[in-house]
């Protein structure tokens, strides 16, 4: 039997509709400012956050989507946004936060430090890291203590060579005094930039116009700033004094769930 000429028709004209409309990709949700800080605070306010601060989790998320916002400069890029989200994520996942994990979620530091495609170009002054494209390896090179560097690609330099140059960086374990010298010791110093990161530059208590580079405290001694602690992180114990810790456990009564909940 014969189908009629009109079906016929009906299905020739719906064949390359079928075969020629691929489904669109869906937008990137991290590539917009907007959109990387809610996946922030969804990351950031996991289970035990929401727990130990005694918060609601849509609260929770409305704050910490304000505190990426005020964080992440307006120049922003997603190319390394997954791995700064992972950090954060990984920060918050156990309700301990460590020195370098509160410098994730408070500073932006690494890996979170690579998110802005920059206002100055390669080789303009700059103040800070943002202001350059980090996130393509660009970053405010400045020497020893100054206030303002330069937007470049590091150049790392070897122990005793010359590291004058704008754009030069001295290799781990050193710091630029025109050529790459050691870390000081027992000599004088002018700032934590001439000490080891194990160390910082410290008025001597005979003489406070003398500084000399020691040791940080360890966990349990009594500190009055983070710099004097190994691990970053002085705790108020009473109103008056403060005590090196390795973590910060997140509780009710903890500062830092003030931006959780």
């Amino acid at each position: 039997m014969k189908k009629p000429l009109f079906a016929l028709f009906a299905l020739v004209l719906t064949l390359p509709l079928a075969c020629s409309s691929d489904p669109e990709e869906p937008p990137n949700p991290l590539a917009s400012r907007d959109g990387f800080c809610q996946a922030w605070a969804e990351a950031a306010c996991t289970a035990k956050v929401v727990d130990y601060c005694t918060a609601k989790v849509s609260a929770c998320q409305a704050t910490q989507k304000d505190v990426c916002l005020d964080l992440v400069p307006r120049s922003y890029s997603s190319v390394h946004a997954e791995s700064c989200l992972g950090a954060v994520a990984a920060a918050y996942e156990d309700g301990d936060l460590s020195a370098d994990e509160l410098g994730v979620v408070l500073h932006l530091d690494a890996p979170c430090d690579m998110l802005s495609s920059g206002t100055a170009d390669d080789g303009d002054d700059c103040s800070k890291n943002s202001d350059c494209n980090t996130a393509d390896g660009f970053m405010c090179v400045k020497k020893q203590s100054a206030d303002t560097g330069v937007c470049a690609q590091p150049e790392v330099v070897e122990r005793a060579d010359d590291c004058t140059g704008v754009k030069q960086v001295c290799e781990e374990g050193y710091y630029c005094n025109d050529n790459c010298v050691s870390y000081k010791t027992t000599r004088p110093c002018e700032g934590d930039y001439e000490c080891a990161p194990t160390d910082h530059c410290v008025p001597d208590a005979e003489d406070a116009e003398v500084s000399h580079c020691i040791e940080r405290s360890g966990t349990g001694e009594a500190c009055t700033a983070d710099s004097d602690c190994a691990s970053g992180i002085c705790l108020p114990e009473t109103e008056t004094e403060s005590v090196c810790v390795s973590t910060i456990r997140l509780s009710r009564n903890e500062p830092l769930c003030d931006n959780l909940k």
